[in-house]
């Protein structure tokens, strides 16, 4: 019975010198096919324990290695998983990349795992994974000079990528001069100051000539934060005066923005951050109802330190209101000091980082 179990791994061997052939001739997908082979023959092989073997009960089933083989089969096994995750990358397969590095490692420690699972997490845009994973690679192999290239490339595709969301989210807000301002001049947002806030209903002169011709701000209502989930039907203004910069009252720290209790139509957005903060931009060209701009009373808002809700009521009869969630943060974020503002021609949600960094990935729609 070991005698077949070693001709078994023999064959595997084959099927995978077979694969790497094919690597080197850049067919993938005749690589992969030899690769899936290897396993064809491999997964249904066992290596008995040592209770077995002093029992001498060694060779009463199929399948059985001798123990001493027990480590070629593993680095069969992981090396295969390896050269299949090196075919995945190159045929654009990023998801089944990360799924064979992940299986990679579960046969045992290994820089070219986590090297070439953070080039696909990094193709698939996820670039915190991507970061972590380069870095555990270069833990392993700290002289390797191809993962210090990886690690600065990525740092370059974010650099891009955000330009890149810059431009496209400029023209989503105007175009032009126009849009690029919005994204770019946060000095113009009605933000809030280092300063204590005002009392619930009062502001400073200062806030109140400088504001009040181009910005209302709406605040986290108390009641909305404190009685989950967000009442959809239209209530009285918050605690605001039109023009004024009113920091968000809210009386405990949420993990979690409450869900809306009927469906909503989902906003569109664009977004930019700095290290302190991210501000996300809601446009009202995107739909008829609020073209011609919006109320403050008709806007409920509601910061978690996890995710952050918006939800506009509607004013065309029989539809549902408009909304947004968004959540999976990179880290918390402030909910006390969160702001919403209503202007003219879109709404700006401004979350504040409880920790002062550059976030590595996107912000995410959460479920509504």
């Amino acid at each position: 019975m070991a005698a077949e179990a070693v001709e078994q791994l023999r064959q595997g061997e084959a099927y995978k010198e077979e694969g790497n052939r094919w690597f080197k001739e850049a067919n993938y997908k005749r690589a992969l096919g030899a690769y899936h082979k290897v396993f064809c023959y491999v997964n249904g092989l066992q290596v008995p324990s040592d209770r077995e073997i002093s029992s001498g009960d060694t060779g009463s089933q199929r399948g059985r290695l001798p123990k001493e083989r027990a480590e070629d089969l593993r680095a069969l096994k992981q090396s295969t998983k390896l050269n299949m995750a090196a075919c995945y990358l190159k045929v654009g397969e990023h998801q089944k990349c990360v799924d064979a590095c992940t299986a990679a490692l579960e046969l045992g420690a290994s820089s070219k795992a986590h090297f070439r699972r953070g080039q696909a997490y990094a193709e698939l845009r996820n670039f915190v994974a991507a970061k972590t994973d380069l870095e555990k690679a270069q833990e392993l192999e700290p002289d390797e000079s191809a993962i210090a290239q990886e690690l600065r490339k990525l740092k370059n595709s974010q650099l891009r990528g955000d330009e890149q969301e810059r431009k496209r989210y400029a023209k989503m807000l105007g175009g032009g001069t126009d849009g690029e301002a919005a994204l770019a001049g946060t000095e113009r947002e009605a933000v809030p100051t280092d300063q204590d806030p005002a009392p619930t209903g009062e502001a400073s002169d200062s806030h109140s000539q400088a504001e009040a011709a181009s910005s209302t701000c709406v605040s986290t209502s108390p009641s909305a934060v404190a009685e989950p989930p967000l009442s959809m039907a239209p209530a009285s203004a918050p605690a605001t005066v039109s023009g004024t910069l009113v920091q968000p009252s809210v009386p405990e720290c949420l993990d979690e923005a409450s869900r809306p209790q009927c469906a909503v139509r989902e906003l569109t957005y664009a977004w930019v951050q700095s290290d302190d903060d991210v501000k996300i931009y809601v446009p009202f060209d995107q739909s008829e109802e609020l073209s011609g701009g919006v109320d403050e009373s008709r806007v409920k808002v509601e910061f978690g330190e996890w995710s952050a809700l918006l939800v506009i009521n509607g004013t065309a009869e029989g539809k549902p209101p408009l909304g947004l969630r968004l959540g999976d943060f990179h880290r918390r974020i402030a909910p006390e000091r969160c702001t919403c503002t209503v202007r003219g021609s879109r709404i700006t949600l401004k979350l504040v980082k409880q920790v002062t960094e550059r976030w590595w990935n996107l912000l995410q729609r959460a479920p509504l």
